[in-house]
């Protein structure tokens, strides 16, 4: 087994994705530096150092990352925006940033694309908070906020072919939570353990 090691002059890493829309490729997002930007680089998955965009963002913190189509969507720790949306192919001109909605005191940990829709995930992690799922269209227009009012301590989310969002707990025990829409969003509840 050959093990390489590859040094960046960037901060810590705070979340990668794999990209193979057009070839083999990473997205890594890096902590916050000095000026206030957190760098998001496009990398040769073969060659890390090789870099094709190198974006900086003016946000705390890039939390998550989820590819769908020609796009990659962003989650950010942030007091303005919520996330974003970059062009795989054209990233330095082609985005849009997606406001952080009214009410949302967390940040979003996980990020995922169904259809028309992006889904950022509020974990429910501060006093008094309870998790959430906010609902925007790929274009950026806030459409809801799910509210799962006996949820906390959420740690990831994904989708299945149903459209079934389940959502994971770091509870003791943990939960897992499948978000169904029947007319309107509701949710059911698997504790996991005891």
């Amino acid at each position: 087994m050959l093990i390489k090691n590859y040094n960046f002059d960037e901060s810590a890493i705070n979340s990668f994705i794999v990209d193979e829309t057009s070839g083999e490729f990473l997205w890594i997002s890096f902590s916050q530096d000095a000026s206030g930007n957190c760098a998001l680089q496009k990398v040769s998955a073969h060659n890390p150092l090789q870099k094709y965009f190198d974006i900086d963002i003016a946000v705390d913190e890039i939390t998550r990352m989820y590819i769908s189509s020609s796009y990659i969507y962003l989650a950010y720790d942030d007091d303005t925006y919520i996330g974003a949306r970059y062009s795989l192919a054209n990233p330095l001109t082609t985005y849009t940033n997606f406001s952080l909605p009214v009410g949302i005191t967390e940040a979003p940990i996980d990020v995922l694309v169904n259809g028309s829709y992006v889904f950022y995930l509020i974990p429910g992690n501060t006093s008094g908070t309870n998790a959430k799922i906010v609902v925007l269209t790929t274009s950026g227009t806030y459409s809801e906020t799910i509210d799962l009012s006996t949820i906390t301590n959420a740690i990831a989310f994904s989708v299945d072919d149903s459209d079934n969002i389940w959502v994971l707990t770091n509870e003791s025990p943990s939960k897992l939570v499948r978000v169904y829409d029947d007319g309107g969003y509701t949710y059911t509840i698997t504790t996991l353990g005891t």
